[in-house]
């Protein structure tokens, strides 16, 4: 899944052929570029059986740039930038496509997304009120 410059381009894609058909999928935000992920493969399997061909069952593994990750995931950028100490309006341009992140920032991002994973995983939520209120 990629996020491209700009408001509402966002493409995904398989990475290798399923038989002769290429599929991928656009739309204005990335859960629109997944549906229509969804609908070409439904339509690959419908011209597969025109054809008299068998269309395989697939799985997809999706993986997220900087940009489609952000809007997928409703975080807050501000906020996880300094969970991660990253300056926050570097993040914005990096989820906005306006500037490229290298190596290490998409490593430090990918640190800080498997850091609050494993923070959210400890239940830490608090289950009822410590205090009761009369």
């Amino acid at each position: 899944m990629e996020r491209g410059k700009g408001k509402g381009n966002f493409s995904c894609f398989c990475t290798e052929s399923v038989g002769t058909y290429g599929i991928n999928g656009f739309g204005r935000n990335s859960r629109e570029a997944i549906e229509d992920l969804h609908v070409v493969v439904k339509e690959c399997k419908e011209m597969a059986a025109e054809k008299g061909e068998e269309f395989p069952d697939v799985e997809f593994d999706v993986r997220f740039d900087v940009g489609s990750f952000f809007d997928y995931y409703p975080i807050d950028v501000t906020a996880f930038a300094k969970y991660i100490g990253m300056n926050a309006s570097v993040l914005r341009q990096y989820v906005t496509g306006l500037r490229e992140p290298r190596q290490e920032a998409i490593n430090r991002i990918r640190e800080g997304i498997n850091k609050l994973s494993e923070d959210l995983g400890m239940n830490l939520m608090v289950e009822r009120p410590p205090v009761s209120y009369v």
